[in-house]
């Protein structure tokens, strides 16, 4: 079940980020979820919570190197790591940015996918020697 969400959700997400990315080709500039910024600037806390996010999947990813090259990852566990890392950040960011209560559904929804992503990049324990 959380394999067929997850999928579910990394689509919508990959439907997102595109619309988002043609967006800009046409000049429109679109921020989470579907907000449009061509009047305004993208909100500052928002910038500042992917730019940290990125920092710690990049430290992340650079103390993995470091210590525990032997062991591979599938996209999907980067995708986990990420938006970990972009729920927790942004929460950080909110917080010490003193934002409205409102705008914590973006740190709510990121949560939410991590932990279905989460559940979903568990390696499957084989019982080899159980027989039942």
């Amino acid at each position: 079940m959380s394999l067929i969400l997850s999928k579910i959700l990394v689509t919508l997400l990959t439907l997102i980020g595109i619309v988002i990315l043609i967006g800009e080709i046409i000049d429109i500039h679109i921020y989470f979820p579907f907000n449009l910024a061509e009047k305004s600037e993208i909100p500052y806390h928002r910038l500042q919570s992917v730019r940290l996010s990125l920092i710690v999947t990049f430290v992340y990813f650079g103390y993995r190197y470091i210590f525990r090259q032997t062991e591979k990852m599938y996209p999907i566990q980067f995708l986990n790591i990420y938006l970990k890392s972009l729920a927790l950040c942004s929460l950080l960011v909110f917080y010490s940015f003193q934002v409205k209560l409102i705008e914590y559904y973006f740190v709510l929804f990121f949560f939410v996918v991590a932990i279905i992503l989460h559940f979903a990049s568990q390696p499957e324990m084989r019982r080899y020697f159980d027989h039942r």
